[in-house]
């Protein structure tokens, strides 16, 4: 595991564990609902679009959204 892997995990830890700590925030009302689903949608697609490419390339991000339930 290269330099690259394991910034792009650490990055990935970052990422959901924002989306965790931002769920607890909305949950006790500290943070509202639009906001809440904002700052959710970015950590997502960062996730998504930048963090998972990386690690496991682009065609398995691919098949594991055209697989997604809508």
């Amino acid at each position: 595991m290269g330099l690259a892997d394991k910034v792009s995990k650490m990055r990935l830890s970052y990422h959901l564990n924002g989306i965790e700590i931002n769920n607890v925030l909305n949950q006790l009302h500290i943070r509202d609902d639009e906001k809440a689903e904002r700052i959710a949608k970015n950590h997502v697609m960062t996730i998504f679009n930048d963090i998972l490419p990386r690690l496991y390339g682009k065609e398995a991000v691919d098949e594991l959204l055209k697989n997604a339930k809508p």
